[in-house]
């Protein structure tokens, strides 16, 4: 089980006191550190999408690909990054292009049908940057997906033995966000074989402030 309440806010309300002020909104980022896993064998890794129980106080950069009629909804839901099959014909003529842009994306939707050519035509640079698109149905409610990546935190565990994931943000409530990093590490506990014994140490900090670890 991960760590007691009080102990999780206690190095929350640490890594808050600590940090300097900066003239832009920062981060509360959770590290976990793993023992006794064997990442050489594939099975052992995974990325998932964890939705959490407090939204993030920051803007989530989802792009949505599709149609016309759909880019069109999507627009309508405030959503400012959308690609048709032209834009991603295009834009993969430029490997740097299309690589900057991936970044700079948080969540990539898709509908059914573009599915197989995002994978032949972009396949190539969202895979290694663990972004490959969820699928959308043409007919979903867009907004449902906009409120749903909100309050979503992606997780990966490759070859290293470290788990980064973005939290919250410095402006949320103290219980919001214990109660965001403990359903990280709840979430991580129930994918190790041996759960618990497998976590090594858990950190959390600001985006430039320092790391302290949760007892």
């Amino acid at each position: 089980m991960p760590p007691e309440d009080n102990v999780i806010i206690q190095a929350i309300e640490k890594a808050l006191a600590d940090k300097k002020e900066r003239k832009f909104k920062e981060s509360v980022d959770l590290h976990i550190g793993l023992q006794g896993v064997d990442l050489k064998d594939p099975s052992k890794r995974f990325r998932v999408e964890v939705l959490l129980p407090h939204k993030l106080n920051k803007t989530v950069r989802l792009c949505v690909i599709g149609d016309d009629s759909v880019i069109d909804k999507a627009k309508e839901a405030g959503v400012e990054f959308t690609l048709n099959e032209t834009d991603l014909e295009e834009m993969v003529r430029d490997a740097s292009a299309t690589k900057t842009y991936i970044d700079g994306i948080d969540y990539f939707l898709a509908i059914p049908q573009l599915m197989a050519t995002v994978g032949k035509l972009w396949g190539r640079f969202l895979g290694p940057s663990g972004k490959m698109p969820s699928v959308m149905p043409p007919n979903a409610d867009i907004n449902s997906f906009v409120t749903r990546y909100g309050r979503t935190c992606r997780i990966r565990l490759r070859q290293n033995p470290v788990i980064h994931a973005r939290v919250a943000t410095e402006d949320m409530g103290v219980d919001e966000i214990a109660s965001n990093v403990r359903t990280i590490l709840s979430e991580v506990e129930n994918r190790l074989e041996q759960g618990q014994n497998n976590i090594k140490s858990a950190f959390v900090k600001t985006t430039m402030g320092p790391a302290v670890r949760i007892e």
